[in-house]
């Protein structure tokens, strides 16, 4: 067997050489026969001639040896590979056409996979990851829906409930802390997390080790855990990094006992270090420990437990917790998720959709690059023609045309692979921040095998309308039009299908865009309840280290609004806990003094400092706003929005009553009196309408990290103070660095920017579609007025008019744009059902939306189908009857 396979593989890369060898056998037979009959006494001549004649054809002996290979089949597909490259190489433009094309189509749909595969098929990071799960809880009374956990729940979770091998908690909203000691100060951002945290994932770190059960409380240890990208970016790859102190702008140091693998992405890719809980032992047994929620929890099954046995264990426990603390746990459930599904969030539908739109693209693509196939195929009719008559079979002539398609399948499928590579990079480049959770897209095995596929399917694809055409013509057909009237008809038809699935195609996509960008226009058009324009933005967060009681708190910040305050061109300086538009802040319940509890509620919180309603311009529609008399020693007061009034006081004037924030008051509850009522601003999201909410003065409830806003003059650049903004933050505190400093209407633009992205990236698909599909609609009715050019002379001749004959080549372009448009809108009516939840106000069956695509479509493959037209109009009777 060894002998056959060394034998094949000669024969396969050394052909010269084993032809060589047997020619020299036969020559020998030969002349070895041609010996015995010269001893009998023949002639050389006579002798040679008998013995050619008893030894039989020498090429059929050839023939058989080849034959007896076992190479032939391989053989022959590297012949008609050579074949394809010279018939490629002699018609350059189509080529270049074709892979130009494919390039298009398969350089999109790879680099929309490789975002896929970074995403939702890249195994994670953590040891046996299909046991782990997110833990999260809910309440249908606040519509929470996997939300936070309180530390109590987990607590009791991670000791009653045995399905879990352990259970970890961490915050995934990154706190800021400063690196001292390194040069200038260093803004990082920190997660914090439980001791048990990399034991529950199965990670290792790269230096030194994880933390310690123990470090969930406050037991006189600090240790702090390094992203791979710090340690290798602010402290140069030192391995001597572990044990040192490091100061993150607070009184007491911390030591840094390890640092993570690259590419740990947990909570967010943008974390740059790890620090421990270290709470007060006192905190188990505190109310506030189990009321505030605001942990994530992973968890790790035991080996064996389903993710229902798993859940069915987690309720029981769930149950019991409502029944023991009925003040903080009635109606709050709890359910898992697999980490991966966890991680990848909502991010699924967005990337599914770029794929399905690039994947259209692609097949509009193989449908323009079949159609240029076919007229080639066209061009060299009578050349197959003569092959069948020569003997050759259908089979051969299809493997012929399916191999010249896969040849120029495999080069467009290069290029498009180095397409779709940079593609990959620039499609994470300009992601908006956070819609990936991932750091970097990388070539691995999948999107090779992703592309090598692709690449091989596409070239079937387009392949197929031009082997089934080339093996039905008639070569008596062919050969008798002497090549002139010869008009391919079954080639024509195939062509039209192709025009009619192409411009299906680019209707589907273009609509799928339009409603996108429908949708973000309406987005855009909300009014979010203030104005960003003219605003700049500082985010501050000042260690409770040094900024140790509540007082300092407020000193800082007075004194800072007041510094920006004097800056040239302010208008009116504030600051507020929560930006906007950005995310919800926290929340509690609402009761009011004197009146039946109102039962769960859900009411966000913002606190704000100077004259922050004034500054963002949002209206005040009753009572006044807060002063600087509103201090911890005045009774305490509230503003809401109007969205708070009209679920809660619809018919009266909440101005002077008081509220609460516990569910059932008691007495240890706080009372605060509302004083006015301000318009509502859109918190979480633009897309999402205005929710209940309290601001407080930051005098009465500080917080340490707050946002600046500053309002510029009428005509002044807000970013002309950002440079003596940031002084003014160095003159109070010169270790203090500030989070984000970028002008409202950027923080505006930023809240629809992945509807913006998304959006755009399908229209930059639809619009290559539409263009695809008008060069294949010009490209058929451009073949058919080629190869109908003498029926136009002689119409012409007999009297018709060139009107006339421009309206028989539009008429056909027309019908098969009328075919086209139609399936396309049909197909639409069900295909974008899927783009609902990424729409705002607008439905996936959009008349607007469907009309004006197919008008577009109409109109440009109306004027593709002119310019055939009028090239028809101008043929010279004459000329084209002399020519016959």
């Amino acid at each position: 067997m060894l002998r056959s396979i060394r034998l094949r593989l000669r024969a396969l890369f050394n052909r010269a050489g084993v032809e060589t060898d047997v020619n020299d056998e036969l020559r020998f037979h030969l002349e070895q026969q041609a010996q015995l009959y010269i001893r009998d006494g023949m002639t050389r001549v006579d002798a040679e001639r008998r013995a050619r004649l008893a030894f039989g054809s020498v090429d059929n002996a050839m023939e058989s040896h080849r034959d007896g290979r076992g190479t032939r089949s391989l053989e022959d597909t590297v012949g008609d590979v050579r074949y394809a490259m010279r018939t490629l190489w002699r018609d350059r433009g189509l080529a270049i056409a074709g892979v130009l094309t494919l390039a298009l189509g398969v350089g999109a749909t790879t680099a929309v996979f490789s975002a896929v595969n970074a995403v939702m098929l890249r195994e994670l990071p953590f040891r046996d990851s299909g046991r782990l799960v997110q833990v999260w809880e809910e309440n249908p009374e606040r519509n929470w829906y996997k939300n936070v956990v309180a530390p109590a729940n987990y607590y009791d979770w991670r000791e009653r409930v045995q399905a879990f091998d352990g259970l970890a908690a961490y915050t995934d909203y990154l706190t800021n802390v400063t690196l001292l000691g390194r040069g200038e100060p260093q803004l990082l951002t920190a997660a914090y997390t439980t001791g048990n945290f990399l034991s529950v994932l199965g990670v290792t770190p790269r230096l030194g080790r994880g933390f310690e059960p123990a470090d969930d409380w406050d037991n006189g240890q600090r240790p702090a855990i390094l992203s791979h990208r710090v340690w290798q970016n602010q402290f140069r790859g030192d391995t001597a990094v572990i044990g040192k102190t490091m100061s993150f702008g607070g009184r007491l140091p911390w030591q840094i006992v390890g640092v993570m693998p690259e590419g740990f992405a947990l909570p967010t890719p943008g974390t740059d270090v790890w620090l421990p809980m270290l709470w007060p032992q006192t905190n188990r047994a505190e109310l506030w420990f189990r009321r505030a929620h605001w942990m994530r929890v992973v968890g790790r099954l035991k080996h064996g437990v389903s993710h229902e046995a798993a859940n069915a264990s987690l309720q029981t426990v769930v149950m019991q917790l409502q029944t023991e603390y009925p003040a903080t746990n009635t109606r709050m459930g709890a359910g898992i998720t697999p980490i991966r599904d966890w991680i990848v969030g909502d991010t699924k539908k967005p990337l599914v959709i770029l794929l399905a739109a690039a994947g259209i693209l692609l097949l509009i693509a193989c449908a323009n690059v079949g159609n240029l196939l076919l007229v080639h195929a066209l061009g060299r009719s009578r050349d197959v023609s003569l092959r069948f008559a020569l003997g050759a079979t259908r089979g051969r002539v299809a493997r012929q045309a399916l191999t010249e398609s896969l040849v120029l399948s495999a080069i467009g499928g290069a290029a498009g692979f180095a397409v779709g590579w940079m593609g990959a990079r620039g499609l994470l480049a300009m992601q908006p921040s956070g819609m990936l959770p991932v750091t970097d897209i990388q070539v691995d095995y999948r999107v090779w095998l992703f592309t090598i596929l692709l690449t091989t399917l596409s070239g079937l694809l387009f392949g197929l309308a031009p082997a089934i055409v080339v093996t039905r013509q008639s070569p008596a057909d062919a050969l008798n039009s002497g090549g002139r009237t010869f008009t391919g008809g079954g080639m024509r038809r195939w062509g039209r299908y192709l025009v009619v699935a192409e411009v299906g195609l680019a209707v589907m996509l273009t609509i799928g865009a339009g409603l996108l960008l429908r949708s973000y226009d309406r987005l855009s058009r909300v009014a979010p309840g203030f104005d960003p324009q003219g605003v700049l933005t500082a985010t501050l967060a000042i260690p409770p280290s040094r900024y140790d009681s509540l007082n300092k708190v407020v000193v800082f910040y007075r004194s800072l609004i007041a510094r920006v305050q004097a800056l040239p061109g302010v208008e009116r300086v504030a600051a507020v806990r929560q930006l906007p538009v950005t995310i919800s802040s926290w929340s509690s319940n609402l009761a009011v003094e004197g009146r039946p509890p109102l039962g769960q509620t859900d009411i966000l919180h913002r606190e704000v400092a100077g004259d922050y309603f004034r500054a963002m311009r949002v209206p005040l529609l009753n009572g006044r706003t807060f002063s600087d008399a509103d201090t911890r020693e005045t009774p305490p007061v509230v503003l809401v929005n109007d969205a708070l009034v009209k679920q809660f006081f619809p018919k009266e004037n909440p101005v002077g009553l008081r509220i609460t924030f516990d569910r059932v008051p008691d007495s240890t509850s706080m009372w605060r009196t509302i004083v006015g009522v301000v318009g509502s601003e859109r918190q979480g999201s633009v897309a999402m309408p205005p929710r209940p909410e309290i601001f407080a003065p930051h005098q009465q409830d500080p917080s340490r990290g707050m946002t600046v806003v500053a309002r510029m003059l009428p005509g002044r650049d807000p970013m002309t103070i950002a440079a003596p903004l940031r002084g003014a933050v160095r003159e109070l505190d010169s270790l203090l660095a500030i989070i984000a400093l970028r002008p409202m209407t950027e923080v505006h633009s930023r809240a629809m920017s992945r509807e913006r992205f998304i959006g755009a990236l399908v229209f930059v698909f639809a619009a290559a579609g539409i263009a695809l599909a008008v060069v294949g609609v010009f490209g058929v009715l451009a073949q058919l007025v080629q190869t109908r050019w003498r029926e136009m002379g002689i119409r012409l001749a007999l009297g018709a008019q060139r009107s006339q004959v421009r309206w028989l080549i539009v008429r056909h372009g027309a019908t098969l744009l009328v075919f086209g448009i139609t399936s396309g809108l049909l197909v639409a009516l069900g295909a974008t059902q899927v783009l609902a939840t990424l729409l705002y106000e607008v439905r996936p069956t959009d008349a607007l939306t469907y009309g004006v695509v197919a008008l577009l479509i109409g109109v440009v493959g109306m004027f593709a189908a002119w310019v055939p037209a009028l090239r028809a109009s101008t043929a010279n009777p004459a000329t084209t009857l002399r020519s016959d």
